[in-house]
């Protein structure tokens, strides 16, 4: 009897200790699951940030490559004004000169551009007006004209470079020429250009040697690229 009883009590345990082992490997192969589905989870969300960022830089890199290709472009257009005859460009400050408008334009300490120089000024005013409406194209860009007056100092350069009716008088030279064109039908802002007007007085970047030359008007058109998200 003694030896039934302790059989018994041996398989009850044993059982026990079998279920109690295969529970704790049905935890354990819960938890693996659990762990490699988290792992896995994490993996694919690293490797969709990554697809992104790449797809992200890739765009990046389109839209760069295809400003550079506007850019080329608009430099093609822009040689227009380098072969008129008409301006002259300056490679250091990157602007242009209007070649007819130089000397004496207007009459000394006045804004009033003479009788003889409207026609020349209309030219000027009608070719950037040739040139704005062929970029008007490039939906990607607007466009700064920047139209900067100048004004001539005494040949030994005794007048003081920084008074101030010197950027006065060479500001209301700028707004002068600006007007004239206006009163004739030039409006340079309907194609999509903001217009600046200034005078750099008795100074400014490539001036003249010869100081009489300085009488003149400085023009530089300068492309702003929208982003593409704008389009």
């Amino acid at each position: 009897m003694k030896k039934k009883t302790k059989e018994s009590y041996f398989w009850t345990s044993y059982s026990d200790l079998m279920t109690s082992l295969f529970f704790i490997m049905l935890v354990l192969f819960v938890l693996i699951i659990v762990v490699l589905h988290n792992y896995n989870k994490q993996k694919t969300a690293e490797i969709e940030e990554i697809n992104r960022q790449l797809t992200e830089q890739n765009k990046n890199l389109l839209d760069q490559k295809e400003i550079w290709d506007k850019m080329n472009e608009l430099q093609l257009q822009f040689k227009d004004l380098q072969n008129s005859g008409t301006f002259q460009y300056l490679p250091n400050s990157q602007k242009y000169i209007a070649k007819g408008l130089t000397g004496e334009i207007f009459q000394p300490l006045s804004s009033e551009i003479k009788t003889n120089y409207k026609d020349e000024s209309l030219k000027v005013g009608r070719e950037i007006e040739n040139l704005l409406q062929k970029l008007s194209q490039y939906k990607q860009f607007k466009y700064q004209l920047v139209l900067e007056g100048n004004c001539a100092n005494s040949e030994d350069l005794r007048m003081d470079k920084d008074s101030p009716q010197w950027y006065k008088l060479s500001y209301e030279r700028a707004l002068a020429l600006y007007t004239l064109w206006l009163n004739n039908g030039i409006d340079l802002r309907k194609y999509n250009t903001e217009i600046m007007i200034c005078g750099s007085g008795l100074n400014g970047e490539d001036r003249d040697r010869q100081e009489f030359f300085n009488k003149r008007f400085v023009i530089q058109i300068i492309p702003k690229i929208r982003p593409f998200s704008n389009q």
